[in-house]
């Protein structure tokens, strides 16, 4: 029940219909779920993440790199878990047979 309370919800008023189509409320987690993780990759790329270059203290370095590990395969993880539900979401929206 409360799934179908989400896939009936209507679109964004405003946009436009290509826009309208595509952005809804039921999108919104895996769309902020993505955009968090292209900042992170974006933040990483720019190095934000400077605490590599400080090498006074190799136990807090290898306890770094173990952090980045685990939130670089956590945002694997999310991101593609993301793009799986918004490629279901609109290909279940583009299939005639619903």
């Amino acid at each position: 029940m409360g799934l179908q309370q989400f896939e009936d919800s209507k679109p964004l008023q405003g946009l436009g219909s290509t826009s309208r189509a595509l952005l809804r409320w039921d999108c919104a987690p895996s769309l902020l779920v993505l955009l968090a993780v292209a900042g992170f990759w974006i933040g990483g790329s720019l190095e934000w993440f400077e605490m590599l270059k400080d090498s006074n203290n190799a136990v807090g370095s290898v306890v770094w790199l173990y952090l980045m590990l685990a939130a670089v395969a956590g945002s694997i993880v999310l991101g593609g878990g993301a793009i799986f539900d918004l490629a279901r979401r609109f290909s279940r929206r583009s299939d005639p047979d619903q």
